[in-house]
């Protein structure tokens, strides 16, 4: 009896659902359509060693020398949370990093460490062609940092970080699942308005028993 009623109201008010029901996709669609273009480019690094000094302890080289690429690599990393360094990229670039504030020019490269010895960093633009001057300079910066600072007593550098070829690709707007996300949203809202709804329908007095 209770579900007879229920639909018996939402037929009434069935203007009023479908709108609630509709509005959000529409609405996520047009924001989808709207977004600007962005280009993800990815860029893996590998960190060498090279120049090895002598040891005594040949037996646990190979740990040493992992044990220094991971130490190493971590020094990487901290470049890019480094505002100076960023803003070193974009000169290097030719490009105005428009800084707006700190967090906000750190948070524009994600660098993850996969293992002591290979590092990738990842940064979205609005085009591709700075995207691509971004990706050049990030990569002549950090090698020409890590051969600057990793430097025996004899002036040679002991590890060398080695730049692939950036990898950049068009991101999609997601149009069918921005909208999907929108109509979730708008069943979610259609169902609370029923409840809500029905709930006024049941505690308004009947007429007969005033």
């Amino acid at each position: 009896m209770q579900i007879l009623s229920t639909l018996r109201l939402a037929w009434r008010y069935k203007t009023l659902l479908l709108i609630v029901l509709l509005v959000p996709p529409v609405l996520a669609a047009i924001f989808a359509l709207n977004r600007p273009e962005t280009y993800t480019t990815s860029i893996a690094f590998t960190v060498n060693r090279i120049n090895k000094q002598p040891t005594p302890d040949y037996q646990f080289d190979g740990y040493y020398a992992l044990q220094a690429s991971d130490l190493f690599s971590e020094t990487v990393v901290s470049w890019f949370l480094t505002p100076s360094v960023i803003v070193e990229i974009y000169d290097a670039a030719g490009v105005d990093p428009q800084v707006t504030s700190l967090g906000a020019l750190t948070s524009r490269f994600k660098i993850k460490k996969y293992s002591s010895q290979n590092l990738v960093v990842k940064f979205t633009e609005s085009s591709e062609a700075v995207a691509g001057k971004i990706g050049t300079a990030v990569i002549a910066t950090v090698e020409a940092k890590a051969a600057e600072l990793n430097q025996s007593a004899d002036r040679k550098a002991l590890f060398e970080v080695v730049g692939a070829k950036p990898v950049t690709v068009h991101d999609s707007k997601q149009v069918p699942l921005v909208t999907a996300v929108g109509l979730v949203i708008g069943i979610f809202v259609a169902t609370l308005l029923v409840g809500l709804l029905n709930a006024l329908a049941t505690a308004r007095p009947n007429p007969q028993h005033a």
